[in-house]
This record gives structure tokens, C-alpha cells and sequence, in this order.
């Protein structure tokens, strides 16, 4: 699906939604002929909102399991329509899906028929498994232990609020934190141990605010080294001489902490940045885009190849375009959201755990085949509306299915905006694509008022300055952000944290903290602007009013190397 060029105009397209004027290539309609989809109505980020509106990353609510009445930690807000089991309870077999099945009713929206199915179905409160170990308070997640409030997170220990933490032990406060360990404030690090306040490190030890630096350790203040040790501001020190800079600094203090992180953002200002942040790929247009062949538009994936329009895919995903995060050993799947291990020719689906083959429509549904509409099923084949038929049965009338559809104009497009389980602001389309309430519910979607946060509840007002002035009593403490008001606390694993890494205490909540790590990153947009080097055209996430010197990839090679 790789496009000949960025701009080449193969056919332009109205969105529907935002009536922004977006590209329809060769290439893609090749690829909806090979899946016999029409082509999308809307443009790929309208697509992109719409799909993570149906995505909650980073609310939980308190709430208790329909089934064994036990209190349960949900991404669904309390007294909603839908049933919550908790996890032992959803996938422990004391339920069937199929119990909810129905016919169709060729009168009525195929979409509206799939949604009251969706609704009566029993919902799990989390998307983990029953692998999690002490990390009751995670959303899509596994093989977690002593992990809290966590998302995305897999085989990790003793991490706590973050998103995307894969491989990592003892790491709190990061964003995309890889096989690494005792990492603090950190965007964008792998295989690093013991970083705090650093971004888009690689192979890097024992160091404090550093940027763009590999294989770099005991450097503090730093940015765009490579296999260097003993640096402040990017001088090389003697390690005696590095060691007694360090003792006359004082990391617990949070006001020292923010003189520091001035300096550190001063010292950024003066960096030459690469255009885009990639690592082999070839004929691939993206940004933060590893080992990936024939990938266009592509962000925050890896190990991908023949891809369009997907963010957060991974681990040799092949053949797939406007996917939203997850896609591991996935093929042939389109507009769909949360894509498991071992999917294959899935379209139009949600929150697909793993060993799907050919279906559409489907909502959290796990080793089946052959589905149409269905929601909660595993090990199902054959199955529309979460009613059972015979194989022949099933293709004649899913043919017929998708005949009313395409008359109706809903196939081809993904599960609407109202029907989604959230609200915007419950939802991470909120983060990525903000949206005020009354704009959100003019235009139909919901909107949850009811968030789990209170305000002016705080029981202390002025927070100790150093980690060292800290009792251990202030985990009974009730604390207010200093930027959204909103109440949060130190929970007592927390701060074992920041009193062995010597950290100051957070002063801001952890929506907040996610919300700045977020600001970090550049946008998932691409700019054409010249290497500010050597003045050939460069694609770029670094806008052409923006201050910094950015360089293509060959000319910051040269300067870093």
C-alpha cells in the first residue's frame, strides 16, 4: 500500500465527517477490492477518532460483578446498560454467549441490531486475563505483577502509572518504556535502566535528564550523545570529577528540580533533531516506526510490513491498514480497534483478543470463525448475531447481510460514535482529538459527566520540598494537582519508589503526568519542509513555524556520528 508519491493526487474524497479533503490512491483501493469493502467515507484521522472513541485508556471506576456480586475494578462507569463481569468470572465459563443470540430483523439498521446486542451481553469490567498478579487497578493488559494503573502494559512487575510499559520492572511514570527498569518520567526508552526525566533514549544507564542519546551512562543534562559516559551539558568529566558535580546536586528537591529541568529544556532548544524518529525501515512514511517495510502513514509501530494508516500496531503484522493499536501476528484486518494475537482477515471489529479468523463486525470476541455481528463469543464459527448456523446457512446469509447493509450505506464503515460504551472524555479520543461537551453532543455522541475524580477533598495543602522531609503518614494524605485541582494520592509502594531512587513527590495528578509525557511527543502529522542542512525536501512531524533545527536523516547522521 505503499504510496508512489506523498502527494501524488490519484483521487480526492470528502469526509463526511469534518468535510476535510483527503487522498483515495491506487493503492488503497486495490486494497478495499481485495477485502470487497468500498472506500471510506471519512478522512484517516476522522477514521483514527472514531475508532479510539470506543477505546477507554485511562479511566477505572469502582463497580461490581453482575455475576458473583463481588466489588470489581471497571473501565465502565457504574449503573450503566450494559452487564460487567469481573475477569474470573467472564472467562471462566459460567456464562454463554450464545444465550444472547437472535435473529435478524431485515426491517431494521443491521448496525442497530448489533448494538442491542452489545448491550445485553455481559461486558468484562477490565480487558486483562486471568495472568495478572496483584494488579487489579490495569485496563489492557497481561502477565502484570504489582502493577497499578497501568494501560497497555505486558510482562512487566512493580510499575505503576503508565501506557505502553512492555518487558519493564520497577518503572513509574513513563510513556512507551520497553524492556527496561527502574525508570522514572521517561517517553519513548528501551533498554535502559535507572533514567529519570529523559525521552527517546536507547541502551542507556544511571542517568538523569538526557534526550536523544544511546548507549550513554552516568550523564545528566545531556541531549543527542552517543556511547558517551561521565557528561554534564554534553562536557566530557573525569569520573571524579562527574562525581562530585553530582553530590552538589540535590534530585529529591523539587524546586532544584525545576531549575534543572529549565536548563535541561534551554539545552534541548539548541539540539539538531532528526525529521523523523525511525529505525529499518524501507519505502515506510511514519514517525516512530521500527523495522517496518512498505508502511505509509504509519505511528508508534513496529515490525510491520505492507501497512496504511495504523498507529500502535506490532510484532509482524502484515497487510492491514486503519488499525488502532494492538496487532500482533495480524493480517488482512481493516478498521478496527484493538486487534489481538493471531488475527486474520478481521474488518469493521473491537477489542479482538486473539485466533480470529474472518470475521466482521465483532465485538470482544476470541478464538472463533466465520462471525458476523457477534459480541462476546469464543471458540464460535458459523455465528450471526450470536445465533448458531450451518456452514452453508451462514454464507448465504451473510451475503444477504451485506447486501441490506451496503443498500442502507452502513457497510463499510466502522461501529458509529453513539454507540460506543464511553463517553468522548472517557475515551482516548479525548487526548488525541480534544472535543468539548457541547460540541460532542450536538453532534450526537455521549458524554460522561460522572468522571471518578473530586476536588477539594485535600487533607494537605503544602507538599515537603525534599524527598528526605517526607513521613510515611502522607500516604494517608489526600493531595491536590496543582494544575487541574483534581484530588490524588501517594500510594505506599510509590513512594518506597521515590524515596530509593531519590525523586521528589509528583504535584500533579496522574491524568495530568500522562497528559505532559503526551505533550512531549510531536503530533501524528507529517509536514514537507527542507533539511535545514542541506535543503532537500524531508517529511516531517516538526511543523515549518516551529524553532528547531531539524535535519533529514542522512545530514543528523553525520552530525550525531
Amino acid at each position: 500500500m505503499q504510496k508512489a508519491s506523498l502527494h501524488q493526487d490519484f483521487g480526492r474524497q470528502v469526509c463526511s465527517q469534518c468535510s476535510a479533503s483527503f487522498e483515495i490512491t491506487d493503492d488503497d483501493l486495490a486494497f478495499y477490492e481485495r477485502l470487497q469493502v468500498p472506500a471510506p467515507l471519512w478522512c484517516p484521522p476522522c477514521r483514527e477518532m472514531r475508532r479510539m472513541a470506543w477505546c477507554n485508556e485511562g479511566i477505572l471506576y469502582t463497580d461490581t460483578c453482575a455475576l458473583c456480586k463481588k466489588p470489581v475494578v471497571s473501565q465502565y462507569a457504574p449503573k450503566g446498560p450494559r452487564p460487567v463481569y469481573c475477569v474470573p468470572c467472564w472467562w471462566g465459563g459460567k456464562w454463554n454467549p450464545m444465550d444472547y443470540g437472535r435473529e435478524i430483523d431485515w426491517s431494521r439498521s443491521i448496525l442497530e441490531q448489533i448494538h442491542e446486542l452489545e448491550l445485553s451481553v455481559p461486558h468484562t469490567c477490565t480487558t486483562t486475563d486471568t495472568s495478572n498478579e496483584n494488579s487489579e487497578y490495569t485496563h489492557h493488559a497481561g502477565h502484570q505483577k504489582n502493577c497499578y494503573m497501568t494501560f497497555h502494559t505486558s510482562l512487566s512487575e512493580d510499575c505503576y502509572y503508565g501506557y505502553g510499559i512492555k518487558k519493564a520492572r520497577s518503572c513509574v511514570d513513563c510513556h512507551y518504556c520497553h524492556e527496561s527498569e527502574l525508570c522514572y518520567e521517561s517517553v519513548d526508552v528501551q533498554n535502559c535502566y535507572n533514567l529519570a526525566w529523559s525521552q527517546d533514549c536507547k541502551n542507556c544507564r544511571d542517568s538523569r535528564f538526557i534526550r536523544d542519546c544511546i548507549g550513554c551512562s552516568n550523564c545528566v543534562l545531556c541531549v543527542g550523545l552517543r556511547n558517551k559516559q561521565y557528561c554534564i551539558f554534553n562536557e566530557q568529566l573525569t569520573p571524579a570529577e562527574y562525581e562530585k558535580r553530582i553530590s552538589e546536586l540535590q534530585f529529591g528537591s523539587h524546586s532544584i528540580f525545576q531549575e534543572l529541568l529549565k536548563h535541561f529544556l534551554a539545552l534541548q532548544r539548541k539540539h539538531t533533531w532528526k525529521c523523523l524518529q525511525t529505525e529499518m525501515v524501507e519505502d515506510s512514511v511514519g514517525d516512530h516506526l521500527y523495522r517496518a517495510r512498505d508502511a505509509y502513514m504509519c505511528f508508534d509501530c513496529s515490525d510491520i510490513e505492507h501497512a496504511a494508516y495504523c498507529s500502535q500496531l506490532q510484532l509482524v503484522s502484515k497487510y492491514c491498514a486503519d488499525i488502532y493499536q494492538f496487532g500482533i501476528q495480524s493480517e488482512l484486518c481493516y478498521e478496527s480497534a484493538m486487534v489481538g494475537y493471531n488475527i486474520y482477515n478481521c474488518q469493521f471489529c473491537f477489542d479482538l483478543v486473539e485466533q480470529c479468523f474472518d470475521l466482521l463486525y465483532c465485538i470482544s470476541c476470541a478464538a472463533s470463525k466465520n462471525c458476523f455481528g457477534c459480541v462476546g463469543l469464543t471458540h464460535g464459527k458459523n455465528c450471526i448475531l450470536n445465533k448458531q448456523y450451518t456452514e452453508r446457512e451462514y454464507t448465504e446469509l451473510l451475503r444477504t447481510i451485506v447486501e441490506k447493509m451496503r443498500a442502507d450505506g452502513e457497510f463499510g464503515e466502522y461501529f458509529p460514535m453513539q454507540f460506543s460504551p464511553f463517553g468522548y472524555n472517557e475515551s482516548i479520543a479525548q487526548l488525541w482529538y480534544p472535543m468539548t461537551r457541547d460540541k460532542a453532543l450536538k453532534k450526537g455522541w455521549k458524554w460522561q459527566d460522572a468522571l471518578p475524580f473530586t476536588k477539594s477533598l485535600e487533607t494537605l495543602k503544602t507538599l515537603p520540598d525534599t524527598i528526605q522531609q517526607v513521613l510515611d503518614s502522607l500516604t494517608e494524605e489526600v493531595l491536590a494537582c496543582e494544575s487541574c485541582h483534581r484530588n490524588y494520592k501517594i500510594i505506599p509502594q510509590e513512594l518506597k519508589f521515590y524515596r530509593s531512587q531519590d525523586l521528589p513527590l509528583p504535584r500533579e495528578c496522574f491524568p495530568c503526568r500522562r497528559l505532559q509525557r503526551m505533550k512531549l511527543r510531536n503530533p501524528r502529522k507529517l509536514w514537507t519542509r527542507p533539511c535545514m542542512k542541506c535543503g532537500k525536501e524531508m517529511e516531517t512531524t516538526y511543523s515549518p513555524e516551529r524553532p528547531e533545527t531539524v535535519y533529514c536523516e542522512e545530514c543528523y547522521l553525520k552530525k550525531v556520528y
